[in-house]
């Protein structure tokens, strides 16, 4: 079996579908004594599946690299991929009779496989997928660390922005007061001057109409005194 073949039947172990899933819900069901057979392994390879449809793609995603990579350090010989491949193409569902099975009809390929060899090699592969996704985790939490960091680093210059900005509000409040106090201070001085300059201009306006008064005196005194001189001595 060419490995395209072997990506593609051992991916469908892993991943099935809604229909496959449905069926053996119902297949388990009607056989009680099939839950504590290893095919559970097959069916449940991907725990804590999330709710949400949207991150399922993610997952298929991985779940994909996850496979390309298994098949990339498939180990020679017939070990634990050939093993499970084999044991689903016979059932879906397999039982504890068609693990035996399988294993017989393996044996005849090759009479040094043990059962201590096949779990040898799907340590293997486990170590391989423990090892990969540990890296990739290790990989996303030093991301989010960043993440976090930057974060941090944007929530506390918005944080003093904020603050600066508070600040100024306050100062422009006790400005806006201020005039506010001045602009009622200039409207009441605006309101009373005319009463303050109202005595002085009176005061003024009396002076002048005196000095008009006076000047009017003398000058009839002098147009007087200058008659009398015309008709008198001339």
């Amino acid at each position: 079996m060419s490995e395209k073949d072997k990506g593609f039947s051992f991916r469908r172990l892993f991943i099935r579908d809604s229909e496959t899933g449905a069926q053996e819900k119902q297949i388990q069901k009607e056989d009680p004594a099939s839950k504590n057979t290893p095919h559970n392994f097959a069916v449940n390879s991907i725990p804590n599946l999330p709710d949400s449809a949207q991150d399922l793609p993610l997952v298929e995603d991985f779940v994909q690299r996850l496979q390309n990579l298994i098949n990339q350090n498939n180990q020679t010989g017939f070990d634990f991929l050939e093993f499970t491949e084999s044991l689903f193409e016979e059932k879906q569902n397999p039982t504890p009779e068609v693990y035996k099975t399988v294993f017989r009809i393996a044996q005849k390929i090759d009479k040094s496989l043990t059962p201590t060899r096949l779990l040898d090699s799907a340590m293997f592969y486990k170590d391989l997928v423990q090892r990969t996704a540990d890296t990739e985790i290790n990989k996303g939490a030093t991301k989010k660390q960043g993440l976090q960091a930057e974060k941090d680093t944007e929530r506390n210059n918005l944080d003093n922005s904020l603050k600066s900005t508070r600040t100024k509000i306050q100062q422009l409040s006790r400005q806006i007061q201020e005039l506010q106090n001045q602009d009622v201070d200039l409207s009441n001085q605006l309101s009373a001057i005319d009463q303050k300059y109202e005595n002085q201009f009176a005061d003024i306006d009396r002076k002048i109409s005196a000095i008009r008064n006076a000047k009017e005196q003398v000058l009839v005194s002098i147009v007087d005194i200058e008659a009398g001189i015309k008709s008198n001595l001339s």
